[in-house]
């Protein structure tokens, strides 16, 4: 009799172990059911914000896509150009130049954007953009471009041949020899001529009886432009 006592007690225990279990698994499956999406996106932003990162910022990639810039011009001698690119229609376009605002339009419906009348400081100058819409959301950056702004002329350093040199016998040409920058570009009397790349160059031109001008340009990348002229008189 006691040890029949003693067996129903412990089956007793173990049935209310086991209802306890069963208990508390539906509970925590209530729970998570009810709180669980909210419990995972509230750690989700915790963690974000333990990386600097803004909700925002968070779900901002899953809507817009960042813009594209076409490649401007890399130098120009004008403190103003155009800036076109691409993006998702409708949305705000927004240009930075040197990481300030510089200014916002709307993309077109053929997902096209224009901005005429960049201005760029004197030098090297970088440029991009974001795109946003009507609740705040910014895209990522775009690809950044770069626009160096030159003024000053390029050097040009003419050794061959003398201003007002005279030339006399059966060889009428003579050679245009000196020295520039060596990406810039030399035409002479029309003609485009070999830089090599310690900034060197020669031409030799065919001279006519008589007087002759030549006219030699140096012109860099930015379109700035030196010309230096000589006169060259060719006798038989």
């Amino acid at each position: 009799m006691p040890s029949s006592r003693l067996r129903r007690s412990e089956e007793k225990r173990e049935k209310r172990t086991i209802v306890l279990a069963i208990s508390g698994t539906v509970a925590i499956l209530a729970f998570l059911g009810v709180f669980g999406v909210k419990f995972l996106e509230g750690f989700s932003l915790f963690m974000d914000k333990l990386r600097g990162a803004t909700p925002q910022q968070q779900t901002q990639n899953l809507l817009i896509l960042p813009p594209v810039l076409d490649p401007p011009i890399e130098a120009t001698n004008s403190a103003t150009i155009t800036i076109t690119g691409r993006g998702q229609a409708d949305l705000t376009f927004i240009l930075y130049v040197n990481e300030k605002e510089f200014k916002k339009t709307t993309v077109l419906s053929d997902e096209t954007v224009s901005i005429q009348s960049v201005q760029l400081d004197d030098g090297e100058n970088s440029i991009s953009a974001k795109l946003s819409d009507d609740k705040g959301n910014l895209s990522d950056l775009s690809n950044v471009v770069n626009v160096t702004v030159k003024k000053e002329k390029p050097n040009l350093d003419v050794t061959s041949p003398n201003d007002n040199a005279t030339i006399f016998g059966d060889k009428n040409i003579v050679t245009v020899a000196g020295k520039t920058n060596p990406e810039n570009q030399i035409i002479v009397n029309d003609r485009f001529v070999v830089v090599r790349s310690d900034g060197s160059f020669e031409y030799n031109v065919t001279l006519s009886n008589g007087d002759n001008t030549l006219k030699i340009a140096a012109t860099d990348d930015a379109g700035n432009q030196t010309t230096v002229e000589r006169k060259v008189t060719y006798q038989r």
